[in-house]
C-alpha cells in the first residue's frame, strides 16, 4: 500500500466516524438490536490494544459507558485478524449465549476499517442487518466521494488560481512600464495570491552579471511586502540565483525568475494561516512568476528605450540652447513643467509626453535663421509670419520619430491661447491639449524672466504677475492655479541663479 493510500484512508475514516448520521443509526436501530455496544476501528495493525483504543473512544461517538471498560476485545480481534480477507458482514460467537456483528469498512476493494456490535440480540432478523449495513455503506461511500472532492479540489485550486494569476498579470502588464511600480504590484499581488505576510523581488545587478566569473551575481531588493527588512547580501535568494533552482521550505519558497539567463529571484514566505508552503504554492508561485518575467523584461526594455530617447531628445536640446545667447539649462523650467503635471493628476504617459516636449520645444528653431532669432528689434510682416510656422515645422520634425508621436500635438498647439486667439488652429479652451496648455505657461514664463533679443528680462515678481493676468485669456485659468501653487513652494530665485 502507498503512503498516499494510506494517508487518504485515514481521512475517510476520520470523516466517517465524524459523520452525524453515524450517531443518529444507534437512535434508530439501538432497540432493534437489542442494545448492543456499538464500536468502529480503523484497520488493525496486529495490536489487540489497538482494538481495545479504539472500542473505548467509540464513546466520542455513541456516549456509551460500557465502551470505557471493554470486554471481550482479544477474542474479537483475533476473529476479526482470522477472517482478515473478508469483504463482507458477518456474525460471530465468543460464547453461546453472546453473539456479535462485525462489518468490515470497504473502500474499492481494501477494508480501512471496521464496524461492529458486542452482543446482539439472538435470533435477530437479517433484514435489519441488511439494512444497517446498507446505512453504513452509504455514510461510507459518501465519505469517500467527500474526499475525493476535496483531493480535486485540492489540485484544481491552484491551477484555477494560477490561471486567474496570469489574467492578473497580464492586467498589471497593460497598466504600468514604469519598472518600480510594476514589480511593487507584483510582489503585492503575489503576497495576496499566496496568502503570505512576505514578499521580496530581488534583480540580479546588470554589472556584476558581466562580471560573475569572477565575482557573485549581486541581487538589489527592488520590492518588498512585509515587516521582514531585505538582506544586503540574502543568502538563500542568491543562491537560488547562481542555480535556477526552486527552494521550497515549510516557511518559505524562492523562485528563479528566468528568461535566457536568471534576472532576478521572488521570494515569499510566513503564510497567514501559519500553516507550511506545499507544493501546490510552489507551482502557482513558477507559474507566476513566468509571467512576471515577460513584464519585468518589457518593462526593462521600456526603459532602456526610454534613456536612449532621452539623451537624443538632451542633446538636440543643447545644440538648440548654443543658437539663443539668452537661453538657460533646460533643466530649470523642465522640472516646473513636471511639478505643474504632478499637481494636475496627469498620468505617466502624458506626463512623459510633456517632459520630451518641454525639452523639444524650441527643435524648429533649426530651421529659422540666425538674424531672425537674434534680432534685438521688431519682426518685420514676414520675419513673424516665418516665426508663427515655428510650432509647425517642430512638430513636423518630431513627427518623424515614431516614440515621439504623443509630443507632437504639445509641440504644434503649444503657441495657441485659451480664448482661441493663438496659432496655428486658433483652438480654444480645453480643446487644446492640457500638455500644450501646460507647455505655453511655461514657455511664456521662460521668455519673460530670460528675456529674448527682442525684450528685455522681467524680474521674477514681474513675470508672475503678468502670467497671472494673463489667465483666462492666453493661459488655462486651472494650470495658472497650479503653476503659483508650485512658484510658492519653490525657491524659483535660487533655481533660476543656479540655472
Amino acid at each position: 500500500m502507498t503512503k498516499n493510500s494510506l494517508v487518504n484512508d485515514h481521512e475517510i475514516f476520520d470523516r466517517f466516524v465524524r459523520h452525524e448520521s453515524l450517531r443518529k443509526l444507534r437512535v434508530s436501530f439501538d432497540f432493534l438490536l437489542g442494545h448492543p455496544l456499538w464500536w468502529v476501528s480503523f484497520k488493525l495493525n496486529g495490536n489487540s490494544k489497538a482494538l481495545k483504543n479504539f472500542i473505548e473512544s467509540s464513546y466520542d461517538i455513541w456516549r456509551d459507558p460500557r465502551a470505557k471498560q471493554p470486554r471481550l476485545y482479544g477474542k474479537i480481534y483475533s476473529t476479526i485478524r482470522k477472517r482478515a480477507r473478508e469483504t463482507r458482514p458477518f456474525l460471530f460467537n465468543t460464547s453461546a449465549d453472546l453473539v456479535h456483528f462485525c462489518l468490515p469498512l470497504v473502500i474499492g476493494k481494501r477494508a480501512i476499517g471496521y464496524f461492529g456490535l458486542i452482543g446482539i440480540k439472538k435470533g435477530l432478523r437479517q433484514e435489519v442487518l441488511n439494512l444497517l449495513t446498507s446505512n453504513i455503506g452509504l455514510i461510507l461511500d459518501n465519505c469517500s466521494k467527500t474526499g475525493e472532492l476535496d483531493r480535486l479540489s485540492a489540485t484544481i485550486r491552484p491551477r484555477a488560481i494560477a490561471l486567474s494569476t496570469v489574467h492578473t498579470v497580464h492586467r498589471i502588464i497593460n497598466s504600468t512600464l514604469n519598472l518600480d511600480e510594476l514589480i511593487s504590484r507584483l510582489a503585492h499581488l503575489t503576497a495576496q495570491v499566496l496568502r503570505a505576510d512576505v514578499c521580496k523581488i530581488y534583480l540580479v545587478d546588470q554589472a556584476s552579471r558581466r562580471q560573475r566569473r569572477s565575482r557573485p551575481m549581486r541581487l538589489t531588493c527592488r520590492a518588498s511586502v512585509g515587516s521582514l527588512k531585505p538582506v544586503a547580501q540574502p543568502k538563500v535568494e542568491g543562491r537560488v540565483a547562481k542555480t535556477a533552482q526552486i527552494v521550497l521550505r515549510k516557511k518559505l519558497i524562492c523562485i528563479p525568475l528566468i528568461d535566457e539567463d536568471v534576472i532576478g529571484v521572488m521570494t515569499v514566505s510566513h503564510k497567514k494561516d501559519k500553516k507550511g508552503f506545499t507544493y501546490f504554492d510552489q507551482e502557482i508561485l513558477t507559474t507566476l512568476a513566468e509571467e512576471a518575467v515577460i513584464a519585468i523584461k518589457n518593462a526593462q526594455l521600456y526603459e532602456e528605450q526610454k534613456k536612449v530617447t532621452l539623451g537624443t531628445i538632451q542633446s538636440l536640446a543643447v545644440i538648440l540652447g548654443t543658437r539663443v545667447p539668452s537661453a538657460t539649462s533646460p533643466e530649470v523650467f523642465l522640472r516646473i513643467a513636471l511639478k505643474i503635471a504632478q499637481g494636475m493628476g496627469l498620468s505617466e504617459e502624458e506626463t512623459q509626453a510633456l517632459h520630451y516636449a518641454t525639452l523639444l520645444k524650441d527643435t524648429a528653431r533649426i530651421g529659422i535663421p540666425d538674424e531672425i532669432l537674434r534680432k534685438p528689434a521688431k519682426l518685420t510682416g514676414e520675419e513673424y509670419r516665418l516665426l508663427r510656422e515655428h510650432p509647425i515645422k517642430g512638430a513636423r520634425i518630431v513627427q518623424s520619430f515614431e516614440s515621439l508621436k504623443p509630443v507632437v500635438p504639445i509641440i504644434l498647439y503649444s503657441r495657441e491661447k485659451y480664448d482661441g486667439t493663438g496659432y496655428p488652429k486658433g483652438l480654444k479652451g480645453e480643446k487644446i491639449p492640457i500638455g500644450a496648455r501646460i507647455l505655453s505657461v511655461i514657455t511664456a514664463f521662460e521668455a519673460i524672466v530670460m528675456g529674448r533679443p527682442y525684450r528685455d528680462r522681467s524680474s521674477l515678481k514681474e513675470a508672475l504677475a503678468e502670467i497671472v493676468k494673463n489667465s483666462g485669456t492666453q493661459f488655462d485659468p486651472k494650470v495658472v492655479e497650479v503653476f503659483m501653487r508650485v512658484v510658492q513652494k519653490e525657491d524659483l530665485y535660487r533655481i533660476l541663479k543656479n540655472g
